[in-house]
């Protein structure tokens, strides 16, 4: 094979493989706790089904918004919008926990947002989401093996993803400005 014909296919591999990884989802692991604070909307709404978007490239979802947990202005949000990429999220008719972004007054939810069907949740979740908006303050940071052994830090709690009992609490700060998990009731 000639030199050319080498390069030539290196480059079509090289371009392929890089589309692949670009139109690939890539989400990372964080507690729930993150999402809420990193997100713009956190609501739990009513999904009465998917409309015509007049937006190129996302699909639109009509919804009835049940409870506000946050969100930063009060505009009534009827309408949500999900990427046709493989970042995009399907709903189904039904109660869901959505938090997205706020772009161009539009509000868009992807997978890597909290999209949980809201009967899905356990009580402690459900309570937790009132709480997480007093611990956005702190910082949650992930740790594995023994970094996870260190003292306390003022404004971190460590998270093991494999921990069951801190994916079930709220990083909270205490009276002495020091973050701790909390178990919420």
């Amino acid at each position: 094979m000639s030199t050319a014909v080498s390069v030539a296919l290196l480059f079509f591999f090289s371009v392929a493989l890089n589309e692949q990884v670009t139109e690939g989802c890539t989400c990372i692991p964080r507690h729930p706790q993150q999402q809420f604070c990193s997100s713009d909307i956190v609501i739990r709404a009513k999904v009465i089904g998917k409309v015509s978007s007049t937006v190129p490239r996302l699909t639109a979802f009509k919804i009835q918004t049940i409870e506000t947990f946050k969100q930063s202005d009060k505009k009534r949000i009827q309408v949500i919008y999900s990427p046709q990429t493989s970042c995009g999220i399907s709903l189904y008719n039904g109660e869901y926990l959505l938090s997205g972004r706020v772009e161009d007054g539009r509000v868009i939810v992807d997978l890597c947002d909290l999209v949980e069907p809201w009967n899905q949740l356990s009580q402690v979740q459900k309570a937790s989401l009132s709480m997480y908006q007093k611990g956005c303050v702190c910082e949650i940071s992930p740790c594995t093996g023994e970094s996870c052994l260190i003292e306390i830090l003022q404004k971190k709690c460590l998270l093991s993803l494999d921990d069951e009992k801190a994916l079930q609490s709220v990083c909270l700060p205490g009276s002495d400005g020091f973050c701790r998990w909390q178990q919420s009731s």
